[in-house]
């Protein structure tokens, strides 16, 4: 094999957050009185896969940072480069450590550039318990039983966080659907819970990208997520606008 010249990274966060958009908004409903999303829990997942994708692709990016500054035979200097060896170095082996949610991968990330919490973090919590309870088959068992009063009913038993959750709303409509005789699995298929999830997603990414230093690491991490449309920063800040209006859309 052929000494490599550079490196970079395939992009596959964007193309994760992209597919649950275009899923949900394909799958929504405009009637006034029913949301119903059945594309929601796919959606669901593949936001938590966006975020962990971005992270490590963030992780690939300063592996391929390092090695450039290494070929020119430069030293990495924090005023210069925005970020010290050190940092670059845990960041650089993220990737490489198979261990933890989507969840663990970003609050080590936010560690590293010394960011205080963002007030979304436990939103985040609840994006993980949800997804969590989605894939692990166990939370979506539906006992069916027969009441003291011999009408047959579902006995489920719903996750906790949608307790959590029950209580939030987008432009006024609920995320979890207020009937309690269907299926949890169905009750959280709602476009509202789906623009909380993508909402969220393009909140947490952006955040981890305006915490680099405006130095040419940021630059270079940019220049991996610009769109082709000028008139946006990255490919996130263009995907909160089409939440944005898809949910000014459905929900007026």
């Amino acid at each position: 094999m052929n000494e490599p010249l550079s490196y970079t990274t395939t992009v596959m966060s964007w193309n994760f957050l992209l597919s649950s958009f275009r899923n949900a908004e394909a799958a929504g409903s405009e009637n006034e009185t029913i949301d119903l999303n059945l594309e929601t829990p796919s959606s669901i997942v593949l936001c938590g896969i966006s975020i962990e994708a971005f992270c490590n692709e963030l992780s690939s990016l300063s592996r391929a940072f390092a090695f450039a500054h290494e070929k020119q035979h430069r030293l990495l200097i924090d005023d210069g480069a925005g970020v010290d060896q050190e940092t670059l170095n845990q960041l650089c082996s993220l990737s490489q450590d198979g261990s933890g949610s989507f969840y663990d991968r970003y609050k080590r990330v936010i560690k590293l550039f010394g960011e205080k919490s963002p007030a979304f973090l436990e939103e985040l919590v609840h994006l993980k318990n949800l997804r969590d309870a989605l894939v692990h088959f166990r939370s979506c068992d539906v006992p069916i039983g027969e009441g003291e009063d011999g009408v047959i009913r579902y006995s489920q038993e719903v996750p906790t966080v949608l307790r959590s959750l029950k209580k939030k709303k987008v432009s006024g409509r609920e995320l979890v659907a207020v009937s309690e005789d269907s299926e949890w699995t169905l009750r959280v298929s709602t476009s509202a819970m789906a623009i909380w999830a993508l909402n969220l997603t393009c909140d947490a990414i952006l955040f981890l990208l305006d915490s680099l230093p405006d130095k040419s690491f940021k630059e270079f991490v940019l220049q991996a997520y610009r769109p082709r449309d000028t008139h946006y920063r990255d490919l996130f800040s263009k995907g909160k606008s089409q939440v944005l209006d898809w949910q000014n859309q459905i929900f007026v």
